[in-house]
């Protein structure tokens, strides 16, 4: 009775977040209307599609894992996040929306020319799918505890369910429906959650080792795989393509800003309320073989309608993250690979990303290496040479310098990653090496 019911509240819960998302796909007309919602979003708005879009699987479901297996540490994958996009508010946002341009290829295309906005357009759709990839497993581990079905089939479903969503409603039902759902994930998330997990757990808090208490760092994480965590998250937050396409549906510059400032404050919030639920599913069921099913298991043991309501809570994080990977995705294979704003071209580009994500799930198997995948590649080879675009009369970077920049921090980050003992250590490599092309060839230097 308690499945049935817990799975009916999170059925009834994304039946209503379709329906919001058919509704607002009629407001699109055209493409501009399909790619950035018109450029008509206000800051509040903003704040939320901002938000649920960056509170992802890596942000829920891996950080929480990491933390109940290795402690209080792990939380840098929350914070970096949240750092990053309040540096983005602060210094770029308005930069970005004042391009009035489409997608974040489209930027670089603009700093660099051509060579380097295919480059980067290329790089960024196979860091899309391993995105997508990720918050499919997470919403997998998610529902792996509610529904006893076979682990692929539920990928395989939740896989069509993203990419029927997004192909139907395009930015304006990604934005909308990001709203609702910010507000499922703050209730659902930080004030029933966590506070009712803490609750039960409280009790038995001397329970907690101080390993998994320390911070910032602790044996379990180091100084070094710690700074690699943070600027694995930092990076990709303050230069991300699903968020600057949300900054450049923005009604002006000073909306962007203030719309990534609050979203900056507001996964700071939840990073405290997932490290509670983490620590509080540490005392209230240890041992678990895959610590990622640690946030799922201890929801799920609360009653029947609360599990559900939390449970749709998390779904509704990994579907506003997956639907704003999908649809920039799809609109910088339109725009920046064919160089025709289509919608059709789009919807083709979604099919295509949400399909190679799947394929990944399935041949990865493993939620933290398709994190450390996406993240890594995309810090490694594209974050600094945009940053330096931004303030290019200061840095003097070129063209040439920026492609090298991609090529080789991309690279090398993606060996190190894979080939290397010291593999968690890839993103640092990564900047290191994109860093030195950007200082090699500067205007006025051979």
């Amino acid at each position: 009775m308690e499945f049935n019911l817990s799975l009916a509240v999170i059925f009834a819960y994304l039946f209503i977040v379709i329906i919001i998302g058919l509704i607002s796909s009629r407001k699109v007309k055209s493409e501009k209307g399909f790619f950035l919602a018109d450029r008509s979003i206000g800051w509040l708005t903003l704040t939320a599609t901002i938000t649920a879009t960056t509170v992802g699987g890596s942000a829920t479901i891996v950080a929480g894992g990491r933390i109940y297996a290795q402690g209080l540490p792990a939380l840098w994958y929350d914070i970096g996040g949240g750092l990053g996009l309040i540096i983005l508010g602060l210094f770029l946002a308005n930069k970005v929306r004042k391009t009035g341009l489409i997608t974040l290829p489209d930027i670089t295309g603009s700093f660099f020319g051509d060579n380097v906005r295919i480059g980067s357009a290329i790089l960024i759709i196979i860091t899309e799918i391993a995105w997508v990839s990720l918050l499919i497993q997470a919403s997998g581990l998610i529902l792996s505890v509610v529904i006893n079905v076979d682990y692929t089939v539920i990928l395989f479903i939740i896989t069509i369910g993203f990419i029927l969503y997004t192909i139907i409603g395009g930015q304006y039902a990604v934005i909308y429906t990001d709203f609702i759902q910010f507000f499922i994930m703050i209730i659902g998330i930080c004030f029933i959650a966590a506070p009712l997990l803490l609750w039960e757990a409280l009790p038995n808090l001397n329970q907690l080792s101080s390993i998994s208490l320390a911070f910032p760092v602790n044996q379990e994480i180091g100084i070094l795989t710690a700074g690699s965590i943070f600027f694995m998250m930092f990076m990709p937050h303050i230069v991300g393509p699903d968020i600057y396409s949300k900054l450049l549906s923005a009604k002006d510059e000073k909306t962007a800003k203030k719309g990534a400032i609050f979203s900056g404050i507001f996964k700071l919030i939840f990073a405290i309320g997932i490290a509670i639920i983490a620590l509080s599913a540490l005392i209230l069921h240890p041992g678990l073989s895959n610590p990622y099913l640690a946030i799922p298991t201890a929801v799920f043991n609360l009653s029947p309608i609360v599990s559900g309501i939390i449970l749709a809570g998390f779904l509704s994080v990994m579907i506003s993250s997956a639907d704003s990977c999908l649809l920039s995705a799809g609109t910088i294979l339109s725009v920046d690979i064919f160089k025709k704003n289509n919608i059709n071209i789009s919807r083709f580009g979604i099919l295509i990303v949400g399909f190679g994500a799947f394929i990944l799930a399935i041949f990865l198997g493993d939620i933290l290496k398709t994190l450390q995948l996406a993240y890594t590649v995309f810090t490694a080879g594209l974050t600094l040479p945009i940053i330096f675009g931004f303030y290019r009369e200061k840095t003097r970077v070129t063209s040439r310098g920026a492609f090298w920049s991609l090529l080789i921090g991309g690279s090398i980050s993606i060996l190190w990653l894979y080939f290397s003992s010291f593999g968690d250590y890839a993103v640092l490599v990564g900047l290191v090496f994109s860093l030195i092309p950007l200082l090699m060839f500067r205007e006025g230097e051979k």
